[in-house]
C-alpha cells in the first residue's frame, strides 16, 4: 500500500500509516478466519482439533479402499 502511494507521488503521514496498518490488519484477521474460508469453499470442512486423528484415520481408510490405478506415464515432455 505504501509503495502504491509512493508510486502516485503521495507520502503518507504518521496518522495515515497507522490507519493503513489498522485497515490491513483488520482485513488480514477477517480473511484468515476459518469461517471466511469455508464461506468461499476454500476448505472442505472445519474440524475440531480434537477430532483430527479420527479424520486422518478416515482418510487413510478411504485411500486404502480405493481401487489400484495404472501408473501415470506421460512419456517424453518436449519444450
Amino acid at each position: 500500500e505504501k509503495a502504491s502511494l509512493a508510486k502516485r507521488g503521495q507520502e503518507p503521514n504518521k496518522d495515515e500509516e497507522t490507519e493503513l496498518l489498522r485497515t490491513i490488519t483488520e482485513r488480514y484477521e477477517a480473511q484468515t478466519d476459518p469461517l471466511y474460508a469455508a464461506a468461499r469453499l476454500w476448505v472442505d470442512a472445519i474440524i475440531d482439533p480434537e477430532a483430527t486423528r479420527s479424520w486422518i484415520s478416515m482418510g487413510i481408510e478411504v485411500a486404502n479402499a480405493a481401487p489400484a490405478t495404472e501408473p501415470f506415464r506421460p512419456g517424453v515432455f518436449q519444450t
